[in-house]
């Protein structure tokens, strides 16, 4: 499609495993770079995911300069790569931050200390960015009183990666424990989906979790607003890179419960309950240290108000970096 300057072409990425899999990835990064040198590109801006950024290298053969977007963090956060391909990829990657990147945006700060630790500090200026949100859409809400059920909330892709099997496991917990104390509504689409329904009229979990699938963004931030609190329960295997689905309930007033491979734990601490890594036992006590400690919820909730603003700071946004990164003069040439 064309539309004035700009022309969008979607390019679906074969889905493969094992090492069709970085195949693909290689091949997909090639066919980008000659659209980028038919194109006559000055700069190509590289969301991660796209390939791998050993690919990105070759660009600088046809003097195309090259800023890679870091949604994702290289590794899952505390956890470093173990395996030996996924350490030689590492390594390969390394390369073209340490000498190709002409700038480097990473959406928080565990990204860009990633970026550093893997080429040793060496490599081009690293822009960190705070994603932005529209203000009128997020306006601080006071919690629905503390009363049974607890309600809580994920939102986010229906992976098991991403931890929704572990949900299962926390709720089958609280109901033995304490039934009818804390009720789930789960939003989000994805390849596990029915699983997940499957799995949980197996365990008997239908009148405290509640699987809508898919809700449109609006629907999402009503349910949100109705909940306590939210929960990421993102497991070791992902790069998570951020996790904007930890930022929506902050900006609407509710606190979450997540662990330290969300990377937005930094920036929403004092507002956030921390769970170890793959720990349901651990996420189950947190859970409680919310409804057990009325002081300790209030506390978290207030805490959400002075957490807003950086989401709202045009400033810290992906425009601003790349102003940064693409310098004034070079735009004035286009």
């Amino acid at each position: 499609m064309v539309d004035g300057q700009f022309k969008i072409e979607h390019r679906p990425k074969a889905k493969s495993r094992g090492i069709l899999y970085h195949l693909v990835e290689i091949g997909y990064g090639l066919r980008l770079l000659i659209s980028a040198v038919r194109f006559r590109a000055d700069y190509a801006v590289v969301q991660s995911g796209t390939t791998h950024y050993f690919v990105l290298m070759l660009f600088s053969i046809f003097s195309i300069k090259v800023i890679p977007v870091l949604h994702n963090t290289l590794w899952p956060s505390g956890f470093r790569p173990r395996s030996i391909l996924k350490r030689l990829l590492g390594h390969a990657d390394a390369l073209f931050f340490r000498y190709c990147a002409n700038a480097t945006i990473c959406v928080s700060p565990e990204c860009a200390r990633q970026v550093k630790e893997a080429t040793g500090g060496r490599t081009a200026g690293i822009l960190t960015i705070v994603p932005q949100f529209d203000r009128t859409a997020f306006s601080l809400h006071p919690p629905p009183s503390i009363a049974v059920p607890f309600r809580l909330l994920f939102a986010g892709r229906m992976i098991r990666e991403k931890g929704v099997f572990d949900l299962l496991d926390m709720i089958a917990i609280l109901e033995r424990r304490r039934p009818g104390l804390v009720s789930l509504c789960v939003c989000g689409d994805g390849p596990d989906l029915e699983l997940l329904r499957l799995k949980c009229d197996e365990l008997g979990l239908g009148r405290a979790i509640d699987i809508k699938g898919r809700v449109e963004p609006e629907i999402l931030r009503q349910l949100l607003i109705e909940s306590h609190a939210a929960i990421i329960p993102t497991r070791s295997g992902f790069e998570e890179g951020l996790a904007m689905t930890a930022v929506e309930p902050i900006l609407l007033g509710r606190p979450i419960v997540t662990n330290p491979v969300v990377p937005a734990l930094e920036l929403l601490r004092s507002a956030s309950v921390s769970a170890k890594t793959d720990d349901v036992l651990s996420y189950v006590e947190a859970i409680l240290s919310l409804v057990d400690s009325p002081a300790v919820y209030e506390r978290l909730t207030l805490a959400c108000a002075d957490l807003r603003e950086q989401f709202f700071d045009h400033g810290r946004s992906f425009h601003a970096a790349l102003e940064k990164a693409i310098p004034q003069g070079e735009k004035a040439e286009d």
